[in-house]
């Protein structure tokens, strides 16, 4: 897998909404289009960003000016909502790039962007994010999460080499959220169904795989969703299993119960510890 040039521009991307498709009750795919995504950096699918959605009274969002201590805005007044996503496959070669949304009615701007959203509407996206690659080398993978993460967890299993074994654990709330991903043959995809504050059955199982230290030693460990989900799993992994934490990529997206500006800084408390 080739290293990102360097003299990629790293720009916040304005993205025009080309289609829309429901993947179920519960989850939308909306593609994008914009010419500036035959620039944006490669390998990005499953790679955290930032959505940028209009304030109210905004035709689009007002994307910032990046700085040498991050993004800035000319007014504050001007920032854009800010919301976690997940690039679920950039086609650099036709300028497309596609979101998949979780649906929870008008309860936030996210998902009220993506209940109404029409071709023609307009969001922003940050550069990529989190470890490059996604996906580390290793003969051994083990993945675990909830719908927010099953953009990434779906694009990572598509890149997979087609000799990998492992094994993937994805909790969703209703069995009609189960979709059909493509994966190795030598990799278990396991769905569970259960509400966010019944994640035990999904940890127990994932502790109760045959592990063994020269499973271990070259296997990558992929943990995104829930706090609970990926808080428990890594305490499991690094400390039962004393697997390395170069190989475990554990970063909670969101708390039961909080929302996502709330939980901000609660949420690095959760990584650092």
């Amino acid at each position: 897998m080739s290293v990102p040039d360097s003299r990629e521009k790293r720009q916040p991307v304005l993205l025009t909404v080309k289609s829309v498709r429901d993947l179920g009750p519960r989850y939308r795919r909306i593609t994008f289009t914009s010419p500036a995504l035959s620039h944006y950096p490669p390998c990005s699918n499953g790679a955290h960003i930032k959505i940028m959605l209009s304030q109210d009274g905004q035709s689009e969002p007002v994307l910032p000016t990046m700085t040498a201590t991050g993004p800035k805005w000319a007014s504050p007044e001007d920032k854009p909502l800010l919301r976690t996503f997940s690039v679920r496959e950039l086609r650099r070669e036709t300028g497309e790039m596609d979101i998949d949304f979780a649906l929870h009615g008008d309860l936030g701007p996210a998902s009220r962007f993506a209940l109404n959203a029409r071709p023609g509407d307009k969001l922003g996206i940050s550069p990529p994010g989190g470890p490059y690659p996604m996906l580390k080398p290793a003969s051994q993978y083990y993945l675990a999460g909830d719908l927010t993460a099953l953009p990434a967890i779906s694009a990572m299993l598509e890149e997979m080499p087609a000799d990998s074994r492992g094994y993937v654990a994805i909790q969703v709330s209703d069995e009609t959220d189960i979709l059909d991903l493509r994966s190795p043959a030598g990799v278990e995809v396991q769905w569970f169904i259960g509400q966010p504050d019944q994640v035990q059955p999904l940890i127990d199982q994932f502790c109760q795989q045959p592990f063994s230290a020269e499973t271990t030693a070259d296997s990558y460990f992929w943990l995104g969703g829930e706090e609970q989900i990926v808080v428990g799993l890594r305490r499991f992994i690094r400390r039962e299993l004393d697997v390395e934490r170069t190989q475990v990529y554990a970063i909670p997206y969101w708390r039961f119960g909080i929302d996502e500006e709330s939980y901000h800084t609660s949420r690095h408390q959760a990584v650092d510890n």
